[in-house]
């Protein structure tokens, strides 16, 4: 099973991660890529993690919809705010999106590669 980790930082953890980062970027040293996404509070997960966007991952994961037209359609929603909301998704790599060669439009395919979100919160 595939997991994809979302955490909470406080501001000064997330800015230590990012320095130290920057500094062995600078100096082309090797430093290890943290997968996940992070967030410095609870509210602020929240308000990425709404239940229209779960409800959408939920949809790509178990019906694999092949064009986000599709994806709306089965959500019961408009095509542009599905759409603004996988973008967000994307953006946080949550969703990939793959251009379908066969498919008239050019349409794009949303994919989830993970079967479970793992929440950590550091204390």
């Amino acid at each position: 099973m595939k997991v994809m980790k979302i955490g909470i930082k406080r501001k000064e953890e997330a800015f230590t991660d990012f320095a130290e980062a920057w500094e062995a970027a600078h100096k082309k040293l090797p430093f290890t890529l943290r997968n996940g996404v992070f967030f410095t509070s609870l509210a602020a997960a929240r308000n990425f993690l709404t239940p229209k966007r779960m409800e959408l991952l939920h949809i790509i994961r178990k019906k694999n919809p092949h064009s986000l037209y599709e994806l709306a359609k089965w959500a019961g929603r408009g095509f542009s705010s599905v759409s603004r909301d996988v973008e967000t998704l994307r953006i946080h790599g949550l969703v990939k999106l793959s251009k379908q060669k066969r498919a008239p439009r050019n349409n794009v395919q949303p994919e989830v590669g993970y079967d479970a979100i793992n929440l950590w919160i550091g204390i």
